[in-house]
């Protein structure tokens, strides 16, 4: 009889076993981990200092201390130290850190995909957002819609009441109204930016500029969406 439930790993307890609990135990936390899973954060390598008990985290690939030899691991925080897992193909964990499921494909963890194959290739629905601080004629994000990225839309949301200008255009240098133009200057004004999808070959700023006059202040949260693909490699 094997020891081990043949998925999850969970502890048999055997005929005549001397302390039982010592098992059962290990089983519950293994429960623990790996029922509706929750990891704080991925991809770390040093144990935090001061971990709440139950919270897990998904460790790095050159883990230190604690930690060590146990890369890809899944360490819990219990009372004393660290309850650690392995992971097999295709164990799921939502991320709080990252507000994204990871998957791990059978050597590494990533983000879910709408497609995954053993070859490394995906498809997956990404997202960015920023809070940009407008002033003068127009003003460009810091994030950047990525090369080889398929863009579905950009959506604003004015969270500072703009002042200055009457109303706003969203688009990319070349093209500053491609997702909406006179969007309101008042707080909580909206506009989804949606466009048929489009490839981008370069990364590409988003440009916020103003109508009327120049912006003199306001922040607009600006989010994208887009495919991101991946090829047949794993790096």
């Amino acid at each position: 009889m094997a020891n081990n439930t043949g998925r999850l790993g969970l502890p048999y307890i055997v005929t005549s076993q001397a302390q039982k609990e010592v098992t059962h135990n290990e089983a519950l936390n293994r429960l623990d981990v790996l029922v509706q899973s929750v990891a704080q954060d991925i991809n770390l390598n040093t144990p935090p200092g001061s971990p709440t008990l139950g919270d897990c985290y998904i460790i790095g690939t050159s883990p230190t201390g604690a930690w060590s030899d146990k890369s890809k691991y899944i360490a819990q925080a219990i009372e004393g130290g660290w309850f650690f897992v392995a992971p097999f193909k295709l164990l799921k964990f939502w991320v709080e850190s990252k507000d994204l499921f990871y998957v791990y494909d059978g050597s590494a963890w990533m983000a879910e995909g709408l497609l995954m194959k053993d070859t490394g290739e995906y498809l997956r629905v990404e997202h960015k957002s920023e809070d940009i601080s407008v002033t003068g004629a127009s003003k460009d994000s810091t994030i950047q819609i990525p090369d080889r990225a398929i863009l579905l839309a950009v959506n604003v949301r004015v969270i500072t009441a703009i002042t200055g200008a009457s109303s706003f255009g969203i688009g990319i240098p070349g093209d500053t109204t491609k997702f909406g133009n006179f969007i309101g200057a008042s707080l909580d004004s909206t506009n989804i930016g949606v466009i048929g999808p489009t490839a981008f070959y370069s990364n590409t700023n988003i440009r916020l500029t103003a109508n009327g006059s120049n912006f003199t202040a306001g922040v607009v949260h600006t989010t994208m969406q887009y495919l991101q693909p991946h090829g047949p490699w794993t790096w």
